[in-house]
């Protein structure tokens, strides 16, 4: 089967031919029908992860969201049926066999849940760990109606789910992201923008808040300008949150601001949450560009640039 595989870490991935994977005890094994791309399978490709404690095994598959049917069951293996149509993120134990592939591995116990019928493959496949990060990292923040909310790098994977459940929960948020995603952050539910490639973001936010905001979620900063530009915008009790571990923790408590790194631990009530969100209407699925499986190496080239918004799939046939 086809599948874009790493030989070891540094490489660049390559599509190519490798065995089909059986399932082991307490695996499933998914027939995928779309994958997203997130920047940590090209994190993961680098090698960032190396020294995380997980069990690495080459060739490695790339890829965490799925969806798919399940199409084999290992010995334990009860969670789901064969024929059932799943979605979400898998953290495959081994590291080894992904969703960039027509065929991948899962722990039956991952973080996945039913596809529902009116939610299509592609969708739930643009799901998982962004609108599952911005779902956690919400939470994380004890985000209040009324509260004004900052969110750097609004637009992409993440950004695009966060801003739509914080306006839902009724913050005022401020989105900063380039000047040709505007119109799609405000689409989103972003009450003010800012061009970060044109504007002091500090300086926009003081002059329009000069008491202060309550909260930041840092999707993209770098660990100078979220420490000395973009935490002192807090006000004293402030909470920031970076997914990219631009967080200097322990003197921005010195500073009374609650902040933490976060890292994104994944769970089939999650997955079930955003599948109802999106169905019910109450949650938009991200702006989505899809590439076949046989183009995956131009999706992952898009992924490492830097800037996308909304999120990219990977479809198979």
């Amino acid at each position: 089967m086809e599948a874009f595989v790493i030989d070891a870490f540094g490489d660049t991935p390559v599509l190519r031919e490798v065995p089909a994977p059986a399932p082991g005890p307490g695996q499933l094994q998914i027939k995928v029908r779309a994958a997203g791309i997130n920047p940590l399978d090209w994190k993961i490709a680098d090698g960032e992860l190396a020294k995380s404690g997980a069990d690495f095994s080459f060739p490695l598959t790339l890829g965490f969201d799925v969806a798919g049917t399940v199409t084999a069951l290992g010995e334990d293996a009860d969670t789901f049926a064969v024929g059932d149509e799943v979605f979400g993120m898998v953290w495959p134990g081994s590291f080894q066999h992904g969703s960039f592939a027509r065929t991948m591995l899962a722990p039956a116990d991952t973080a996945l849940a039913p596809r529902p019928d009116s939610l299509d493959p592609v969708a739930a496949a643009a799901l998982p760990m962004t609108g599952g990060t911005a779902l956690a990292a919400l939470d994380t923040l004890h985000l209040q109606r009324g509260q004004t909310l900052l969110v750097v790098g609004a637009t992409g994977g993440v950004g695009s789910y966060a801003l739509q459940m914080a306006a839902a929960r009724g913050a005022h948020v401020i989105a900063v992201a380039a000047a040709a995603d505007h119109a799609y952050a405000r689409e989103l539910g972003a009450d003010e923008t800012i061009d970060h490639k044109t504007t002091d973001v500090a300086d926009a936010v003081r002059a329009a808040h000069p008491d202060g905001i309550d909260a930041v979620l840092d999707l993209a900063g770098n660990r100078e300008a979220v420490n000395g530009r973009i935490a002192p915008l807090l006000r004293e009790g402030g909470r920031l949150l970076s997914t990219v571990f631009a967080a200097d923790v322990d003197a921005l408590a010195a500073r009374k601001i609650s902040a933490a790194n976060f890292f994104y631990h994944a769970s089939p009530a999650d997955m079930t949450a955003l599948a109802d969100q999106v169905t019910s209407g109450a949650l938009r699925v991200a702006e989505t560009t899809t590439y076949p499986l046989t183009s995956i190496a131009d999706a992952y080239t898009a992924s490492t640039s830097g800037h996308v918004r909304g999120k990219l799939v990977v479809t198979v046939d």
